[in-house]
């Protein structure tokens, strides 16, 4: 039966958690990682309905988007809104793991951003005021030169050779002559004990992300032939700038007017309520950002003329905006991330003998009034 840790490991293999921002607060928040877990709940935050949602599924794990433990409760107090849902959840024995800002971060195309461009119908996207890119090192393998297809094939399927977004199985390898001399208790697969031995090698160079050549060397390990495998690991200064990470999107939609967008943006994202900022010399939407969340802090990012799908803005954030040249269009928080449960759900379907349900729709908190 799968565990907490096996549910963690499958998020941080589609989100991974290293790129969390600095602020937040994601993984494990309650329970015991080597728990099994039968089923599991997906929501959007963690409130009364979802806990509720969780028991009468059967579920003994939780996951939710947005961190319930935000910030440091000074006490479980139940008249505290946070610790009261905090104790519910203990009582109910469910294990709950947040995600938050390692879903804004994952690997494009496969981030929150990326869905929310996606919904907005906005081509040529790209991650704009990046969060980080992923740090490199290369890889440098001595193997027999009969080897060299099983042991650089073996480096690759483990994750090496990827040079940006449409390269892979990349590598260097050049012909030498390698010397070793096996000691008392060696098993040597070539020479013998005691005897200095002068083979054929090649060289083989690959580059990986800095996070993954460990899990690369055990595969380039199984696959080697000798018993001590001679390799070196040099972290780079150049990163892979292709996979930049980040809640920021930007990219293009056909020029059109700003009610003709706005529409848009309506019938996608349905939002209870759109606020809108309009510069005095706004000439229409052609370029187009979006962020998941709160995104007053991009803001100064954005060219001048660029329209802002975003959220949480505030009268000062609008005074910049105006000032920047950039129009904004405020959506409410929850209808820029309605894609965080499927998401989700999506990546923990894939954990064999996992039973998963997901919250049908979140509550947007802001309602559109008088009702209709």
């Amino acid at each position: 039966m799968p565990t907490v840790q096996n549910l963690l490991d499958q998020l941080d293999q589609q989100f991974p958690w290293n790129r969390v921002e600095k602020w937040d607060s994601v993984g494990l928040h309650i329970g015991d990682k080597n728990a099994e877990v039968a089923a599991v709940h997906v929501c959007y935050e963690v409130n009364d309905a979802a806990i509720d949602a969780a028991t009468a599924s059967g579920a003994s794990a939780l996951v939710a988007y947005h961190p319930l433990l935000f910030r440091p409760l000074a006490a479980l107090n139940s008249a505290d809104p946070t610790a009261s849902l905090a104790m519910r959840v203990v009582r109910a024995n469910l294990a709950l793991i947040c995600v938050h800002s390692a879903l804004d971060g994952a690997p494009p195309p496969c981030a929150l951003g990326d869905a929310l461009a996606a919904q907005l119908g906005l081509k040529n996207v790209r991650v704009a005021a990046a969060s980080g890119a992923p740090k490199l090192v290369k890889i440098v393998i001595f193997a027999p030169a009969d080897n060299l297809d099983a042991v650089r094939v073996a480096a690759w399927e483990a994750g090496a050779g990827k040079i940006g977004c449409f390269y892979d199985q990349a590598s260097f390898s050049a012909s030498g002559r390698g010397t070793f001399r096996p000691l008392d208790g060696a098993n040597p697969s070539v020479g013998a004990v005691g005897r200095r031995e002068e083979v054929e090698e090649v060289q083989i160079e690959v580059t990986a992300p800095e996070t993954q050549w460990p899990q690369i060397m055990d595969a380039v390990r199984r696959a080697h032939p000798y018993e001590e495998v001679a390799y070196n690991v040099t972290a780079l200064l150049n990163g892979d700038e292709t996979q930049n990470y980040g809640p920021l999107r930007i990219g293009q939609v056909e020029r059109q007017s700003l009610d003709s967008w706005i529409e848009t943006v309506r019938e996608k994202l349905n939002p209870p309520s759109i606020r809108v900022v309009v510069p005095d010399d706004f000439e229409g939407v052609e370029t187009v950002a979006c962020s998941p969340g709160s995104g007053a802090s991009f803001i100064g990012k954005l060219p001048r003329g660029a329209t802002f799908v975003c959220a949480d803005i505030k009268h000062h954030d609008a005074l910049q905006a105006r000032a920047r040249g950039v129009a904004l269009v405020d959506v409410t928080h929850a209808a820029t991330e309605t894609a965080a449960v499927p998401l989700m759900a999506n990546a923990l379907e894939n954990i064999a003998g996992l039973r998963v349900s997901r919250e049908a729709k979140a509550r947007n908190p802001f309602e559109q009034w008088p009702r209709v």
